[in-house]
């Protein structure tokens, strides 16, 4: 029996009207979304077009070249370039293009041996170890001047021969990176103000890192790639340089400071100087140095402070502290006790508030019995009925102990506030300190003591600012190192005008302080400090040195900080200077010192600066008052050995 297979048809499929309305829907949504489509790729080609670009070429570019920005220059306020940056080149070899072919390597080798001064199996050598790299900085910091002669070598200007010609064809695999490289021109010149830029344009201190923002620009980029015709076509993207700084720095009178500095560290061989220079009215610094200074091409060296075995016994971590040690601007970061140059905030706090007038007199016995301590004066014997005028000028401590006790703990803070003390003054450089002060449940003795400029602490910047304020009318300006940033074809970016703060005492109490301070020049403490031809008004300072280290040995002996903070001319004030000076070794109290060193700075820059002569003769500065007496159960203080000990009858 036969078998049949039958085949079955599967029954056709029919469309009915449904369907057909369905399918004409979905057909006009997908030609609308194609419409869609195509209008987006068209917009996006108009509008963005470029910035697609860009990427494609970064995505399909054979080559791709960075092009550095510039880093903006530091000038002082006259224009004279304190940092800026140069053009450098890094010599690659690209290794892998050499040995591509036999025939290059000897040329290209013999090439650099020949201008470039390396050593021929050197060389050879390590180019065969890196066979496979494309990028091999071989030398750094290349000059053009060191460049000059290969380029004209691979232009074939010293081809005279055909066998010659074939020798720089096949002289492969080098090109010059450009970089720029950070570079000042006067070296130590306001290292610590300026500071300086690593090689990836980091900074840490100074100018540099306080405005890094501004001087910072952005690389370019180079893009070689081959086009739909397989052309070769280049596209750049320039590169944007960084913003000019013009400083309030006067370069000259920060030579003025530097070398004065030099000279009397050589001359008297203390631990510090410092110095600080600025225009009282507008907050503007024009000079600031200690004596701790450092290359700043080379700011990495220790070989100036340290010997080669010594650093060589340094771990990193010692290196780096040194390092910062160097580096640190004593004039903002470190603090210290002001001693009697404290004396006219707390005449001029008392003043202002009406406890004093022009004919208030005290009558200085020599000594203080405060909150169970007997508080001496430099002059044991006492100074006798002085007026207040007379008090500043002699230094007495006794009287200045008596208008703190009339001010009272809480006025004496307010106006420590007032004059900057306790706070940062705002300058534009990176760590400064506060300083420390009490608060207003301080007992008796710590009142009587810091009115004479004991026990708190401040900075050299506090203290110009502060006192430029007593001198100028009263008016508290934020002091600044920077004037401008404008970019680099001198467009104004940004404008520091002065800034004022507040106002700290009145007009009245700011004539009376001058006076006060002229005083001490023509009849006190400050007549070596006299200039002849100009009125010097200042205060000098002699403190103490208070034991750091935590060993608890207080106050150190025969240890002290000697300042002068003074201005010029005293009736109207175009400049402030504050010299300090630590611990002169041929006399430690020795005030005349640091008064030597002001004077010899602003003899140089007054001239300099214009600043007129208002007296046909400066009376003949008399020996300076230093009355100094030691007690072997005491701790000196104050101007030339004012004393703190507990009294006896306690």
């Amino acid at each position: 029996m036969s078998e049949r297979r039958v085949r079955r048809r599967k029954p056709r499929l029919k469309f009915d009207k449904q369907m057909y309305k369905k399918l004409g829907i979905l057909f006009w949504i997908v030609v609308l979304a194609l419409f869609a489509l195509c209008t987006r790729i068209a917009y996006l080609n108009v509008a963005k077009g470029d910035n697609y670009s860009i990427k494609v070429l970064e995505q399909q570019s054979f080559t791709s070249k960075t092009i550095p920005y510039k880093r903006g220059d530091i000038k002082d306020r006259n224009g004279n370039v304190l940092a800026t940056s140069v053009m450098v080149y890094n010599l690659i070899i690209d290794s892998k293009v050499v040995m591509s072919n036999e025939k290059y390597l000897t040329p290209t080798v013999n090439a650099l041996v020949k201008y470039f001064d390396f050593n021929e199996d050197d060389l050879r050598t390590a180019i065969k170890e890196r066979k496979n790299n494309s990028y091999w900085v071989a030398k750094k910091n290349l000059e053009y001047k060191d460049i000059q002669k290969f380029e004209s070598y691979l232009n074939y200007e010293y081809a005279d021969t055909k066998e010659e010609e074939t020798t720089v064809q096949n002289t492969k695999g080098i090109w010059f990176e450009k970089k720029y490289k950070r570079m000042y021109p006067y070296n130590s010149l306001a290292c610590s103000l300026l500071g300086f830029a690593n090689s990836d344009n980091s900074a840490t201190i100074g100018i540099e890192s306080s405005y890094n923002s501004f001087l910072q620009g952005t690389d370019g980029r180079e893009y070689g790639y081959m086009d739909s015709d397989n052309n070769m076509e280049t596209v750049i993207k320039d590169a944007k340089d960084g913003d000019n700084i013009v400083s309030s720095i006067d370069m000259n009178i920060q030579r003025i400071v530097q070398k004065s500095i030099k000279k009397y560290m050589k001359k008297y061989s203390p631990k510090r100087i410092s110095v600080v220079i600025a225009n009282p009215n507008n907050g503007e610094i024009l000079a600031m140095a200690d004596d701790t200074t450092f290359d700043l091409n080379d700011p990495y060296n220790l070989e100036d402070y340290y010997t080669e075995a010594q650093i060589s016994s340094m771990s990193q971590k010692k290196q780096s502290e040194k390092l910062n040690s160097i580096w640190n601007n004593y004039c903002i970061t470190d603090s210290y006790e002001p001693g009697s140059t404290a004396k006219p905030f707390t005449v001029a706090a008392a003043f202002e508030e009406g406890k004093i007038n022009r004919k208030s007199t005290f009558t200085c016995d020599g000594q203080e019995k405060v909150g169970g301590f007997t508080i001496k004066c430099h002059k044991v014997d006492g100074h006798g009925t002085i007026t207040v005028k007379e008090a500043i000028a002699e230094s007495c401590n006794d009287y200045m102990m008596h208008i703190g006790k009339l001010l009272g703990a809480k006025k004496f803070v307010q106006y420590q506030e007032r004059f900057g003390f306790g706070t940062k003054t705002g300058i534009d450089l990176p760590n400064e300190t506060r300083g420390l002060v009490y608060g207003t449940d301080m007992g008796s003795s710590t009142l009587a003591t810091n009115s004479f400029g004991q026990n708190f602490t401040v900075n050299m910047i506090q203290m110009v600012s502060g006192f430029s304020s007593l001198i100028n009318g009263g008016y508290y300006y934020e002091p600044r190192v920077v004037k401008q940033v404008v970019t680099s074809d001198d467009q104004l970016v940004k404008n520091y005008s002065k800034t004022l703060v507040k106002q700290t005492i009145t007009k009245e109490t700011s004539d009376y302080i001058k006076e006060c301070l002229r005083s001490v020049v023509t009849d006190g403490t400050g007549s070596t400090a006299a200039i002849s031809g100009y009125t010097v008004g200042g205060k000098t300072g002699t403190a103490e040195k208070v034991d750091t280290s935590g060993k608890g040995k207080g106050r150190l002996k025969n240890q002290y900080i000697l300042s002068f903070l003074g201005c010029v001319p005293c009736e109207n004030p175009q400049v402030v200077c504050y010299t300090l000076m630590d611990t002169p070794k041929k006399d430690p109290q020795a005030t005349a010192y640091n008064t030597e060193l002001w004077t010899d700075i602003m003899k140089q820059v007054l001239p300099y600066l214009g600043v007129e002569k208002t007296e046909k003769i400066e009376k003949k500065a008399k020996k300076q008052n230093l009355e100094t007496e030691f007690y072997s159960d005491g701790i000196i203080e104050g101007d030339d050995g004012s004393l703190v000990k507990k009294s006896k009858e306690d």
